[in-house]
Formats: structure tokens, sequence, C-alpha cells
């Protein structure tokens, strides 16, 4: 083990001698001990450590050459540990230690080191999920980072950051939001913060000297190493970084289930420092758990143990794991789908523990468990558990736990729509045959939601499921029967809710009604009225049903082709399955799923087919040719017929098949598209290469689809569900990335006109504004809006803004004058907030603005009552008619109309698209108290420059003459108060920019938009730079 490097005498060395040693480094082994020939000596040692009891046999020393210091930096009385030590040490400090010059330095480089494995391993050690280490870590990183006290520390780490040659040695932090390290070795601070949001690449790389973690940001590029544990920090970085990419995605109070972490027990937790950081571990095994068996996405892992199954079709046991969680009992066996087996309890009725009393019986099981099924007579049978006393008294847990649901059906005078189809005799005979061997299956593998899911469905599934059955199977296969029995008969009650919903669905409505005859057009189904009913009806309860998704072009193929198949609540509990699980993010505003699912294509197809990818990546068409495929599962690319074998499979094994016939049918065309001159004629190899998938009437053509498929297994099964997750993180974070730049252009490019600055000056402080701003991606790029009318920020996020970016923020109170600008151009009153258009605005004129504007809104800003000031920003900011096209994604599968509407945003005036100067206007009047207000921060933001003194003086002649001017003024300006005229002292705008202009100073001081001689370029780099203080 590793330890607290302390100074020791070499007047003991005889008593070790050294296996292995370098300049800096000597591994030494106690006399006496794993020798093969044991001279006097060695026995007498051997003896001594008997009697001592000393068991550390081995250590190792830290030395530098020309000294005769020596510290003890480990020990262990184990050959291999102190062996995997020294090894630790030659990969990891060896290389660094030749770039360091000083030796001084050498020393307190590795003693830092040293010291942090001790403290890494210390914490192991502790069984206390939340030790007072971590405690302690905690109030450490709260401190130095200066975070909220909301904010949450996952877990900490020993590591070196990278700057150049030299290594820096500290602590990472990993919290909910932020990646944070400090260092103070060599005598200096290194403090730095990133954003888990700003993250756009994150990988590990081989470095020169060892392994890293290599982060990626949009400004900067950071490298962790010489982490004891990579792959421990890596795993938890990227399950950190995969959750914060998500919630920057989801739509708003979409990702309030994530924010809930599962809860595990005690008993089957790992040992971990920090909770949270279990949390997130449990979290990232009950998506994998949900994954695998086809779950709801509010199923919770709850533990899961080896065991083995008896397998009643082939009378044997098979290995495997038994997952376990608050509804479902599921087992998967060692061998990759081997056998899978899933059980809601709500079907159990008891579970038996079967005893060991010697009789023999054709079950010879040691120490199993019975689960017995309410509607079926053979129990299923598991055994081997190391603690089969708890895993019974887990599930009996549950079984108590379950409630049953209602089963009484609601009043429904809608019949059930049937669509009948037209067999030939070919067909109906090949249909026999198929149903035939389904039935021969249902009977050796059980049948209903907890049969036996072995390799054998395979060659069923290839073959295809009979219509008669799909049905059952693709609600089965899909997962949808478990959301239908946890909320049964309630589709009638969301068809209900959605037809009473109008507020907010009518353009969704709209949508689905213009995309309704295009779903299946050839089909007789949707030639009648009934049809057409049945799927506006589906359509509609789901955009009603998950607002979060609303509705897709798509999904109006996917829900025709259910209905074909199904009856109608089946379907609709199949679309959301598929929506939500299968298919993930595939059909929201911005399509983000299949966006992703393409990035993750092109790298299968980059390894695969590298020659084909290079082609299509020349041809600019490889990031987008599957994207229909994906999006309608093939439906609307080949044969009708063709597309039902790929769905069968594909309720079955999930995202893998697209991948899968996708890489085989580039494949299968490989030759022809490397030959193909334009992006035109690949479409057209490909697009009749798909035509050709049909499914005839006789043998021979019947065996294309299925060939494919069964190909598609063959060549490229090494794809699975772990590797895709993978990928798609890598990808999700690309995908932010893409968004947030279109974001930038897009905020750039309707807000340039109405200000001086350039397009990437207010890129730049978009960013800024954005990253202060908590609205989700999803949420910014909404169709119907502009991305500066989503963004908004509150009153703190604004002064935060203002601290970096203002050049008005000086002075002694400088939040003062902060506050009243806010005022005056925050949306309303009531929200409180400022949204991006009025903020650019207000930047211009602090930044770009001409003398007489910064009085305009010096002078409205400190007028109190509310109404005046804004009607006197209504006169001097005039609103004016815009038009501008809606923002449509470009990448979203649905037809992009051009339209326009009106927007109604107050701004400067445009004349042939050049800014003018803000107009002479009668303002309200300003009293007394106003005044002196106004002359206070004037003389706030001239406190502390170089010619104060001499604003000063400009300032109070200014000042007094006004004063005395408004007293002039008194007689001629009656004001109501109480119904009665009164004489009060007031002051026009006239009057103050008047008596301001004839002190050149202070034109001259004002008309310089960098009061603080600091670039809004520097302030901005300012921004960044303190996140990596």
């Amino acid at each position: 083990m590793w330890l607290i490097p302390s100074e020791i005498s070499t007047s003991v060395t005889g008593l070790w001698s050294t296996d292995q040693a370098n300049p800096y480094f000597v591994l030494q082994r106690r006399r006496g001990h794993d020798e093969r020939r044991s001279k006097f000596t060695s026995f007498l040692v051997a003896k001594i450590d008997s009697v001592l009891d000393n068991k550390n046999h081995y250590r190792i020393l830290h030395t530098h050459p020309n000294s005769r210091l020596f510290y003890l930096i480990a020990e262990s009385d184990r050959k291999d540990e102190i062996e995997e030590h020294w090894k630790w040490i030659e990969i990891n400090l060896m290389p660094t230690i030749g770039d360091i010059d000083i030796d001084t330095d050498i020393t307190q480089f590795i003693h830092g080191k040293i010291k942090c494995l001790c403290t890494q391993a210390d914490d192991r050690e502790v069984e206390d999920l939340e030790t007072e280490k971590f405690k302690n870590a905690t109030k450490k990183f709260y401190k130095i980072f200066n975070m909220p006290t909301d904010e949450k520390l996952v877990i900490y780490y020993s590591c070196c950051y990278w700057r150049g040659r030299v290594p820096r040695e500290g602590w990472l932090y990993l919290s909910v939001n932020y990646l944070c390290f400090y260092s103070n070795s060599l005598g200096k601070d290194l403090n730095l913060v990133v954003k888990f949001t700003d993250i756009i690449s994150l990988h590990r790389v081989h470095a020169i000297v060892s392994e890293t973690i290599r982060i990626r940001t949009r400004l900067y590029e950071h490298e962790f190493g010489m982490f004891k544990k990579i792959d421990e920090v890596y795993q938890i970085t990227v399950q950190i970084a995969d959750f914060a990419a998500k919630k920057l995605l989801s739509q708003k109070g979409a990702f309030q289930e994530e924010n809930f972490f599962p809860a595990v027990t005690k008993k089957t937790a790992p040992k971990v420092m920090s909770q949270l950081k279990r949390d997130f571990d449990a979290k990232s095994r009950s998506e994998a758990y949900r994954y695998r068996f086809r779950l709801p996405l509010d199923e919770r892992l709850d533990g899961e143990i080896v065991c083995h199954l008896w397998a009643t079709y082939s009378r044997s046991s098979v290995p495997g794991k038994l997952y376990i969680s608050s509804n479902f009992v599921c087992f998967a066996s060692k061998n990759y789908h081997q056998v899978n087996l899933i059980i809601p309890f709500r079907d159990i009725s008891t579970i038996d523990k079967r005893l060991d009393d010697g009789k023999q019986s054709d079950l010879d099981i040691p120490a199993a468990l019975l689960i017995h099924m309410k509607n079926q007579s053979e129990p299923f049978t598991f055994s081997h558990f190391d603690d089969r006393e708890f895993i019974r008294c887990k599930l009996a847990d549950f079984l108590f736990q379950v409630k049953e649901p209602s089963r009484s059906k609601p009043t429904d005078d809608r019949p059930e729509i049937t669509f009948l189809k037209d067999y030939t005799e070919q067909r109906q005979a090949s249909e026999k045959i198929r149903e035939t061997d389904w039935e021969a299956h249902f009977s050796n593998y059980g049948r209903g939601s907890t049969m036996y899911r072995t390799n054998g469905l395979y060659d069923l599934l290839f073959q295809g499921i009979p219509d008669s059955l799909r049905n059952e199977l693709w609600f089965i296969l899909s997962g949808a029967i478990y959301d239908k029995e946890a909320n049964l008969h309630m589709y009638e009650e969301y068809v209900y809710q959605s037809d009473l919903a109008k507020k907010g669905q009518d353009l969704i409505n709209e949508e689905i009604e213009r995309d309704l005859y295009r779903a299946l057009p050839e089909q007789k189904a949707f030639q009648s009225s009934e049809g057409i009913s049945a799927l506006r009806r589906l359509l509609r309860t789901y955009a009603w049903y998950n607002k979060d998704v609303g509705y897709c072009q798509a999904m109006n193929i996917i829900g025709a082709v259910l209905l074909l198949y199904m009856n109608e609540e089946d379907a609709f509990w199949t679309l959301a399955a598929l929506c939500e699980r299968l298919l993930p993010d595939y059909y929201n505003t911005k399509v983000v799923g299949a966006l992703i699912d393409q990035g993750v294509f092109s790298d299968y197809c980059k390894e695969y087919l590298p020659d084909l990818y290079d082609k299509l990546e020349n041809l600019g068409i490889a990031a987008c040719i599957t994207l229909s495929w994906f999006l309608t599962l093939f439906i609307s690319v080949i044969p009708f017929e063709s597309a039902l074998y790929i769905l069968d499979i594909f309720f079955y094994d999930g995202i893998k098949v697209l991948f899968q016939l996708a890489l085989t049918i580039l494949s299968e065309n490989r030759q022809r598209l490397l030959q193909c001159e334009d992006d035109g004629d690949a479409i057209v190899v490909l697009t009749s290469y798909l035509e050709k998938l049909s499914v005839k009437s006789n043998e021979k053509e019947d065996e294309k689809i299925v060939e494919l498929i069964k190909k598609s297994y063959s060549d490229y099964n090494v794809i699975n569900e772990e590797d895709i997750n993978r990928l798609r993180l890598k990808h999700r974070l690309k995908v932010i990335q893409n968004m947030g730049e279109s974001l930038l252009q897009s905020a750039a490019k309707n807000t340039v006109k109405y200000t001086k600055f350039t397009e990437q000056q207010i890129k730049n402080i978009f960013y800024v504004f954005k990253d202060v701003s908590r609205i989700s991606l999803t949420e910014a790029n909404d169709p119907r809006k502009l991305a500066y009318e989503t963004y908004r920020i509150n009153r703190n996020e604004y002064l935060i803004l203002c601290k970096y970016l203002s050049p008005w923020f000086i002075g002694e109170y400088p939040e003062n004058l902060a506050n009243k600008l806010f005022d005056l151009f925050c949306v309303n009153a009531t929200a409180n907030q400022i949204d991006f258009i009025h903020f650019i605005r207000l930047w211009n004129i602090l930044w770009n603005g001409e003398f007489r504007d910064k009085l305009i809104i010096l002078f409205l800003a400190h007028l109190e009552n509310i109404k005046m000031r804004e009607d006197g920003f209504n006169i001097i900011f005039e609103p004016i008619l815009i038009r501008s096209s809606s923002m449509v994604s470009e990448n979203r599968f649905i037809d992009l109309l051009s339209s326009t509407k009106e927007q109604q945003l107050p701004s400067f005036k445009v004349e042939n698209a050049e800014i003018t100067h803000l107009k002479p206007s009668q303002l309200p009047l300003m009293n007394q108290v106003e005044f002196i207000h106004l002359c206070k921060s004037l003389y706030n933001l001239m406190t502390g420059l170089n010619d104060d003194e001499n604003l000063f003086k400009a300032l109070t002649t200014a000042s007094t003459v006004l004063l005395q001017m408004g007293e002039m003024c008194k007689p001629y300006r009656l004001i109501e108060i109480d119904d009665i005229p009164v004489a009060e002292w007031t002051v026009s705008f006239e009057q103050f920019e008047a008596t301001m202009i004839a002190e050149t100073c202070l034109v001259t001081w004002l008309e310089n938009n960098n009061i603080s001689n600091l670039s809004l370029e520097q302030r901005i780099d300012n921004y960044h730079q303190d996140l990596l203080r």
C-alpha cells in the first residue's frame, strides 16, 4: 500500500536486498523472504520478523542522484502488489520526472502525488458512503471555486493537469454541472472551472507520458492524466457529461425524471466516497437494464445477482444474472441472447423456497427459488444463489407492494376498427405455415410477456411474423404491454382530453391534418374515413399525451403501419414505446436523436467501409443519406411488405437493427457507389436497389429482404447497444455544438441591423448571455420563436453580465445604475427579465452610442414613476414591424414550408438597412429628487478616472445651472396633486441636454465608449478566463 512519504534511516538498509532500481526509486525485499537459498543473515532476519510479527516484506523508496536521503513511499506483504505499484511508477512518474530539472521540484512533485494516492486509498477503505474526508473535500470545493450551495459534488480524484510539458499536480473535482481542477504545487495556485454543457468533445488519448483524458470546449482544450484508475474517472466523467447533455437538450420540464437518482440498497451498493457518485452509477445501470429488457422509463434497478435458471424447454440449468426492480424480475443468460426472461410482479402468485431435504426428483437443484405464476401451471426455478434468503425476502417485499390495477373497462361507444386484408391463396398458405411454426415455438418456450426469449426466436423473426400475430408480438417485444398494464383503459381518457385541449394544439393539429392522407396512400385502410379517423385520433392523442415530443411527420407513417396490424389502444402504447424508448428523441422539435444516430452511423461507416465513407463524404451526403431510413424504419424507402420484416426484428433487437441494415445496404452497393460522379448518381443507385427489395409471390423473390437481414447479422452483429450508447455521447456533444453555433448565427443575423456591433461581436455577447441563461437548447430552438425571443435573464444574471461586460459598472456603487438600466430595458415589470434584443440594444448604446443617446437612457432610467418611464421609453424606442422567416429546423423531417410572421419589436428605426439616430422627443419631466439621483450616478461614473477633478467641476457647474433653472420654471409647470395644481421643481430633457453640452469635458467623456479603457473583447475574455481562474 502507498504511504505518506517519510524519511528513513540508512543504517538498517542491510536488512533489505534490492530487487529493482532506477535513479529515483528503489524496490527492496526483506532478507529471508522469497529466497531460494537463505544465508545466516537472512535466516536471522526472518526469525526476528516472525517474532515481531512484521508482515511487510517489500517496500519502495524514493531518492535522487547525488543524495543519501531515502523516503519510504510504499510497502506490502505481497510481491504482486508491490510490483503493481512499481509498474505504476514506471508508467506514470518516470517519464514526467525527466522533464523537471531541479531535484527539489522532483521530490516535491513525487511527495505530492504519493500523498494524493494515500488519500484515495484511505477513502476507499471507509465503508460509510459519506465519509468525513468527503465532507471536508466538499467544503473545500465550495470555498476554492466559490460554488453555490445547491451545487452537488459527485467525487474528486488526484491527477495532473497538463500545461505544456510540465504537469501541475492537484485535485480534479466533478460536480453535477462543473468539472473543476485545483493545484497548489510548485508554490503557485491554479484554478480551473469547466461547465459540462460547454464540453464539445471528451476522449481518452495516449499522450507522450501516459494515457490522459482530453476535454475540449469552444475556446480551450484541457488534458488530465496520471490517474490511478483512469477507467473509473473516465466512466464517471462520461456519465455526468451525458447527464448534462441530455438535460440541455430536453424540453422544458421534461428532465424531471432524470433529476431523480435511483436508490440502491447498502448491501448491493459499491463502497464509494460519494453517495451522488453511487447514484450516477445506479442510474447508468438502470438505463442499461431498461434498454435490455424494454421496460418503462420509470423502472429503476434495485440490484442484480448471479444465479442459474432452470430452462424447462431444454431440461438444463443456464448460468446468468437475476435483475430485480420494483415491478419486474428479469433474467439474462451469461451467453448473450441464450435466454432472456421478463416476469412482471403483477403476474406472480407466490414465491417459494425449495428445501434441500435430500429427496431426489427430476429437478436436482440445490437452494432453489420457485416463482409461481397466476396464469401458468409450471413455475420458474432459479438456483445457485450466494444468499438465497436475502433474495427471497427482497422478492417477497416487492410482491407485497404490488397493487392490483382495476380491470373494469369503462363504457366506450366507439366501435373497434379492424382493417381486412385481401390474401391470395399462396399468401394464405404462407401465413398458415408461419403460424404453425410460431405455435410450435409457443408450446415449447411459452407465450406472452413471460415466454423464454432464446436464440431460436431469430430464425422465426427472420422469416417474418404472420399478420395474425403481429399485434401480440409487436406489443410484447416492444415493451408497450407494460405501459398499457400500468395504465389500463387510460387511452379512452387520453382521447377525450385531447379532444378538449385546444390551446397550444392548433398548430400541431393542422400539421397532423395535412399529413393524414400522405401516410400510406396505397393502403385501402387509409382510403376510407374510418382509417383516417383512427390515424387522426392516434396522432392527436399522442401529441397531447407527450407534449415534449408532439408530432413529427414521420410519425404518421409509423402510426399508420401500427394501425394496420394492431388495435388502436395497443398501437398508441406501441407508438409511445417507440418514440420514448426504442428511438429516443427521434421525433422531438429538432429530431435530435436521429441527428445523433446519423453521427454514430458515420463512425460505423468509417470503421467498416472506410473507402465508401470517404467517397460519400466527398459527395456531401455521408451525414444525411440514411436519415429518412432511420426516421421511418425503412418504410418510406423500400416496398411495404419488405419493411414489415424489418419491423419484426426491430421490435426485438432495437436500434442495432437499423445500423446493421444500413451498413449492409451500403456494402451491397459499394462498387456502384464508388463509381458515382455526384450525389445524384449515388441517390439513384441506392433508390433503385431499395425498390427491388420487394417480396414477390414466388419463393425466390421472397428471400431478398430475408437474406439481407440475415447478412446484416452475419457481417455486423458485433454492433451492440453498449457501443451505440458510447458513441451517442460523442455525437450528442457535437449536436449540442452545432445547435449552439446555429443559435449564435441566428441571434447575430437577426440583431446586427439594429446595432453597430459586428456579427462576431454579437455572437460573442450572445454566447455569454446564453451562458448565464438557464434554457434548454430544444426550447431555444422552438421554430415558432426567434432565438433572442426565447433567451431571457433575470436581474441577478444581468448583474453578472454587467460586472464583466458593462463599461459603466464602475465606481463605489455600480449596481445602482445597473439596476436602473435593467428596470428601463426589462421586458415587463412583472416578469423582471430582459431578453436579448433589449439587452443588445442597451449594450449598443453603452459601447457605440453617441453623447445624446447616453443622456437619454440616463435620463429615462432615473424616472421613478413606472408609467412615465415606460411612456418615455416607447417614445424614444418606437416599435417597428419587422418580418422574418419562421425558424423551422433544417434537419427536421417535415415539409419546410416557407412562412412569415409579423413581430412587434421595440427597436431603433431602420431605413434602407441603416441605423438612424434616436429621434428628438418630448420626454416626461424629471423632479428634483430624481435629478439628484441622476447627478449621483454621473458622479459615481467619474470617480477614479484620471481627469475626475475637471469632470467633477463641470458636473457641479451644470447641475447648479439646472437647479436654478428648475426653480425659475416652477410657476410655469403646475403638477396636479390630489386634483390641486401645485408648482413643483422640474427639469426637461431638453434643458438637461443643453446644459451638459455646454461643458466640453463632459461631452468628451461620455462620447468615450470605453470609460475603463478595457475593450469589449478583453471583457468577454475575462469572463471566460474567470472560469479558468
